[in-house]
């Protein structure tokens, strides 16, 4: 019986007890696994140098009450992990420029009322073998967190949400100015310009290069024209086509001079002598002052046909 009434007592305590012990367990959280921030899966930025560093500005210009290194990933490490996944210097020895990735600030602070703003700021210059800059390009990204304030506000969870948030968008920012403002810089895996630099030669239909265009061509037009002018065209001994004297041209009266040829412009034609007309030394009474080729021609045998004045014969009688 007194066996019996320990054993009672032993499971009833057992019963109270367990409750107890399943809620202390359930007040310890579990370690949350977060995955790393990593951009390897995104497209990358190659740029047309040799060297690629990067700066980080946050170590001698720290922000007052950052609390981002409580973070699973902090930011700052979050964006050396960017710039490694992402950007690559690809021109090899045959570029003498470097570029400098510069993180100015990587931060998340815990503001009042319990909001967790986190904040970056980066930029990217490609320097001369002097160190001087010759381009420059910058990105900005911030990100808000309203945790539950039953919560703990600065939880690895919550920091973690604002690292991840803040890297989304400076890495949609940062490609969309560096082919804005650095186009010329980009090249692919092979080290060739991506932004349309190798310029094609235009073909002709059978698959020759053209050869003459702008200057070539006026060239070719002076040519052209000068083997026209007949002035290069006597320099060359060529024969040319002789000035041809339009109808409607005043005739030259034919000289009496028969071996004095009459001549028209830059060409000489030699007319032939005018048949010496009968009855030169009697005037015409008809035409006193001569009349042209075609009328001379007609006029003249007229007047070889009529007989002379005075003399009037008939055909039957003898002379």
């Amino acid at each position: 019986m007194m066996l019996f009434s320990r054993m009672r007592l032993s499971g009833l305590t057992a019963a109270l007890l367990f409750p107890a012990l399943l809620a202390g367990c359930a007040d310890q959280k579990q370690p949350t696994q977060f995955a790393p921030l990593r951009y390897d899966n995104l497209s990358q930025i190659n740029l047309n140098v040799n060297t690629l560093t990067l700066v980080d500005n946050t170590v001698t210009h720290p922000v007052a009450g950052d609390i981002g290194y409580k973070s699973p990933t902090p930011p700052v490490q979050a964006l050396r992990q960017m710039v490694q996944d992402r950007l690559a210097a690809k021109g090899g020895i045959t570029s003498a420029n470097s570029a400098q990735f510069v993180i100015d600030r990587a931060s998340i602070l815990h503001e009042p009322g319990g909001t967790l703003q986190g904040q970056i700021d980066v930029h990217l210059d490609i320097l001369n073998p002097d160190g001087s800059k010759t381009a420059h390009t910058e990105a900005h990204a911030t990100q808000s967190l309203h945790p539950d304030p039953t919560e703990d506000t600065e939880s690895q969870a919550n920091l973690y949400n604002v690292t991840k948030g803040m890297m989304d968008s400076i890495n949609t920012e940062l490609d969309t100015q560096v082919h804005r403002s650095l186009g010329k810089w980009l090249v692919d895996a092979g080290g060739m310009p991506v932004d349309g630099a190798i310029q094609a030669q235009p073909l002709t239909s059978d698959g020759s290069p053209v050869a003459a265009t702008g200057a070539t061509a006026g060239a070719g037009a002076a040519a052209t024209q000068e083997a026209l002018s007949p002035v290069s065209a006597a320099k060359t001994g060529q024969a040319t086509s002789p000035v041809t004297v339009p109808e409607n041209a005043p005739v030259v009266a034919p000289s009496t001079d028969a071996a004095t040829p009459s001549t028209t412009g830059s060409t000489t034609e030699a007319k032939p002598a005018a048949a010496p007309k009968a009855q030169d030394s009697e005037p015409n009474a008809i035409f006193p002052a001569g009349e042209d080729d075609d009328s001379s021609s007609s006029s003249a045998s007229t007047k070889a046909t009529s007989p002379k004045p005075g003399y009037l014969k008939l055909p039957s009688q003898p002379q």
